[in-house]
């Protein structure tokens, strides 16, 4: 079984703790104790017994060469606290039998002549009358009959203290690692458990957002995430009905022109054979379109690219559709800003793109209204500008520094700001009272957008209601063209 986060936090936490704890009160105790001295304390707490050792050996002297009384001069060495303090002392005589000590019950006992040898010898006229040995710390200098050194009464106090203060301290260190590894490992646990509903179906679920600016960013892109399922999901939902309705309209209409043939309620006429042709061409131009977008969308469209020069392309385009706008009574005519660079592209898709887009300008345009086609060369900081302010579909992708624009504007009624940010999405007509046959699919800008998007290109619409419709295509300049600018 895996464990928990917040147990392996807390456990972290704790075990740091512990370890702090543990290493501040082997070190008091170790500096209490006298096991552990600095260097430089060593040095010079030795140089002070040394000089203790020669005042020693004057009292020796002016005694009459006796040691009589010593034990009252040794009640305070200089270099003790009170009572001895820190510092354990022991005066031995040439027989190695103890004389004076911070302990009493050492006073008579004999020293053993390996530990005689590692004390400070006390002389007099160079003659040895004595040895003496300090030690900082809970400390007895041994004997014969000595097998256990017996700590001052200080000692203990002072490590219980410690000890006392480490647990307390320790104690509220680990409150605050369980209140840390909460906020840690909570909202983790919440996502956990969205992501559980989240699998199951449930889109709608999000998370709170969290205290750390790190979980917090992860909360938050997580309740995108699941908004971004449920979006498409929905977007799924409706695309499924809108195909399954824009599918049925041609099958009904021939299933019931085939059934009234049947049933002699028509007549196998050239005109009822042209119905059902038609018919059967729109639910072919129909798949053709979902075939074409979803290729489209997975990134698998074919593109066949070459240099391309945009107002050949406007030319083409009108040439198209000229004769459908003299019919309409509507003006259709082009408008360029000087030489302009070629644009990489392929000249059938891009065909495809203005084809829809004029197609769509004249269907909303009434008669004596005008349509334009317009090209211009703009740079990136304009095109960023305007994918800030208009209905940009996507940012540039591609290196050049410069790109071309391409615009067709019709005199239309415009498009309401609330379907604006609509007028790319698959199935969708600003105009709810136009049919399939007069408003199309509504799959023409769709499929407009991701042919753009494929080019590496960006597409956004602007409009005024009243005041007609812009579509705006930023293509980027053919890699030659480019190398000509930036030299």
């Amino acid at each position: 079984m895996k464990p928990r986060l917040f147990w392996l936090i807390l456990i972290a936490f704790a075990l740091a703790i512990g370890l702090s704890v543990c290493g501040m009160l082997l070190f008091i105790g170790l500096a209490v104790s006298g096991v552990w001295q600095p260097a430089m304390m060593r040095d010079t707490f030795g140089e002070t017994q040394r000089s203790y050792a020669a005042s020693l050996g004057d009292y020796y002297a002016a005694h009459g060469n006796s040691w009589s009384g010593i034990d009252q001069r040794l009640d305070s060495p200089p270099f003790a606290g009170p009572s001895g303090g820190f510092v354990n002392y022991t005066l031995a005589d040439t027989s190695g039998r103890v004389i004076a000590s911070s302990d009493q019950r050492q006073i008579g006992e004999q020293v053993d002549t390996g530990t005689i040898k590692r004390g400070v010898p006390v002389e007099v006229n160079g003659t040895r009358v004595g040895t003496f040995f300090v030690r900082s710390g809970p400390f007895v200098a041994p004997s014969a009959s000595t097998t256990r050194p017996r700590p001052p009464d200080f000692f203990w106090p002072i490590v219980r203290s410690f000890l006392i203060v480490g647990l307390v301290l320790a104690s509220g260190l680990l409150l605050l690692a369980v209140f840390f590894a909460q906020r840690l490992s909570r909202p983790l646990r919440d996502i956990t458990r969205a992501a559980q509903q989240l699998a199951s179906g449930q889109l709608d679920v999000q998370v709170r957002r969290a205290h750390i600016r790190e979980l917090d960013a992860l909360a938050q892109a997580f309740n995108a995430m699941a908004r971004s399922l449920e979006q498409a999901d929905k977007q799924r939902r409706q695309m499924t009905a809108d195909i399954a309705h824009e599918l049925r309209t041609p099958l009904t209409i021939i299933k019931g022109r085939l059934e009234g043939l049947q049933d002699g309620v028509y007549s196998p006429t050239p005109d009822e054979v042209d119905r059902l042709l038609s018919e059967t061409a729109l639910l072919e131009r129909l798949i053709e379109d979902l075939r074409l977008l979803a290729l489209a969308e997975a990134g698998q469209l074919p593109l066949y690219r070459e240099p391309l020069d945009p107002l050949d392309l406007l030319r083409s385009a009108r040439s198209a559709f000229a004769g459908q706008a003299e019919a309409q009574g509507v003006v259709l005519h082009i408008e360029a800003a000087g030489d302009l660079p070629q644009i990489d592209a392929d000249p059938q898709r891009m065909a495809q793109v203005l084809a829809n887009l004029i197609a769509n300008a004249l269907r909303y345009t009434r008669q004596g209204g005008e349509i334009t086609l317009c090209a211009a060369q703009e740079t990136n900081d304009e095109g960023r500008r305007t994918n800030d302010e208009g209905n940009a579909f996507q940012s540039f992708v591609v290196r050049p520094s410069s790109f071309v624009t391409l615009r067709v504007s019709d005199t239309g009624h415009g498009i309401t700001a609330e379907d604006l940010p609509h007028v790319f999405d698959r199935f969708y007509r600003a105009d709810r009272s136009r049919t399939r046959g007069s408003g199309g699919a509504g799959l023409g800008l769709a499929i407009t957008r991701q042919i753009v998007a494929a080019h590496g290109g960006l597409i956004w619409a602007e409009s005024e209601l009243g005041h007609g419709t812009t579509i705006s295509i930023a293509l980027p300049v053919a890699e030659a063209e480019l190398a000509l600018l930036d030299a």
